[in-house]
């Protein structure tokens, strides 16, 4: 057959995958799995907001199915330019400065694709969110990287941060952090805006969980001085209206970046969905966007705390911090994994097919990064959670680790 492209075949399926799909199909034969692998929320969308779209879908459905304009609805932009001016108090230009997208994921693709060129490099800061990686392999893009560590609340060292921004085109981050929850220190934030400026690089910066929050709030890097030149905005609507399986997110951010990479919206899929973009003005426009939030934030915090107390009950050589933000935690199971001799994909994999609990390895977040583990836990309810984690104990005695 013919040859495929190089691009393709250099690009590795994650461990993420991997793990995704066993756990569908323990599900399929029937097995109780307890999930903590999913990266999306717990708990279904607002009732309402559901109500109404079938509601506009049936009385017109011509509308409704039809395309949507590429730079997405002009009365969704102003909705989303609205929010953004609500919570961070910036002022946003909904016709020239936000550019609604499919998910975050396109909206990540877009932003590669327009700030850098093949052969540029980005700066990461590791460990991050594993589409990452696979995307800039696709795109030709180099990474260099700044690690990041349990020890130090998984703030990135500003030094390495100093020296390395000398080396690309771009950063890409994100915050509240996937895997870790981290969630950037002001410090940081202002340094990586006050380098990008300096030295004249985009700040790429994903803020996918940006109202998921315990305590504590969002640090808008956007509001340093020379953001506005320098960092674009990486948005989506799934984890704070709970839509992931509508793929709705945007980009918002300096205009003449942003006119560029709706050139590129309209070649790579012409606009997202309609329907998707419905639910979100139903949502902005009634308000069911915060009356969501204060429906869930409590459990999820609820969920954190059984996750966070479970973990340190029963796996007590873990490292791991007590996120205030974003659904995960990220221990540092190194101790546990030495007794096993295991590498953390064969752990959770073994894990899974005995103990029918799935959670991710941490070496699916970035090379370096296999001595943890990434535990979902706004999925499952409090009892679930402790459960879970103690099957993880069982597997652990059994073994005779403990």
């Amino acid at each position: 057959m013919p040859s495929l492209s190089k691009r393709v075949t250099i690009t590795e399926t994650s461990p993420h995958r991997v793990l995704v799909d066993l756990a569908l199909e323990l599900k399929l034969k029937g097995v109780d799995v307890i999930s903590f692998h999913a990266g999306q929320p717990g708990l279904p969308p607002y009732s309402e907001a559901l109500k109404e779209l079938a509601k506009t879908l049936l009385e017109k459905p011509f509308q409704t199915s039809s395309y949507a304009p590429s730079r997405g609805y002009p009365r969704l932009r102003e909705l989303i330019s609205e929010d953004i001016k609500k919570y961070s108090g910036i002022s946003v230009d909904p016709e020239k400065q936000v550019l609604v997208t499919i998910g975050g994921a396109e909206a990540i693709t877009i932003s590669l694709l327009t700030g850098l060129d093949h052969g540029d490099k980005v700066l990461l800061l590791a460990p991050t969110y594993s589409v990452y990686w696979g995307l800039t392999k696709l795109l030709g893009v180099g990474i260099e990287y700044c690690e990041q560590d349990v020890n130090n609340d998984f703030q990135p060292d500003p030094e390495c941060i100093k020296e390395k921004i000398t080396r690309v085109k771009a950063v890409l981050f994100e915050s509240p952090g996937n895997p870790t929850s981290r969630v950037i220190s002001e410090e940081i934030g202002k340094l990586l805006v006050d380098l990008a400026v300096d030295h004249g690089k985009w700040i790429l910066f994903d803020e996918a969980y940006k109202h998921i929050y315990y305590e504590g709030s969002h640090v808008w890097i956007q509001k340093y001085p020379g953001a506005e030149e320098t960092v674009i905005s990486i948005d989506s609507f799934s984890k704070d209206l709970a839509i992931p399986g509508f793929r709705l997110g945007y980009l918002w951010g300096n205009e003449e970046f942003i006119n560029q990479a709706a050139k590129v919206k309209g070649y790579l899929s012409i606009s997202a969905s309609n329907i998707s973009q419905k639910l979100a003005m139903i949502y902005l426009e009634k308000g069911y966007k915060e009356k969501y939030l204060e429906q869930v934030i409590p459990e999820y915090r609820r969920r954190r705390d059984a996750a966070y107390n479970a973990v340190k009950k029963y796996l007590p050589e873990a490292k791991l911090i007590k996120p205030r933000a974003g659904m995960y935690l990220f221990p540092d199971i190194s101790y546990y994994l030495r007794k096993l001799r295991m590498t953390d994909v064969e752990f959770a994999k073994d894990v899974a097919l005995k103990k029918h609990v799935v959670f991710l390895p941490g070496s699916a977040f970035l090379p370096g990064t296999n001595r943890y583990v990434r535990i979902t836990f706004v999925t499952e309810p409090p009892e679930r959670i402790e459960e879970g984690i103690k099957r993880v104990r069982d597997y652990l005695v059994e073994k005779g680790v403990i």
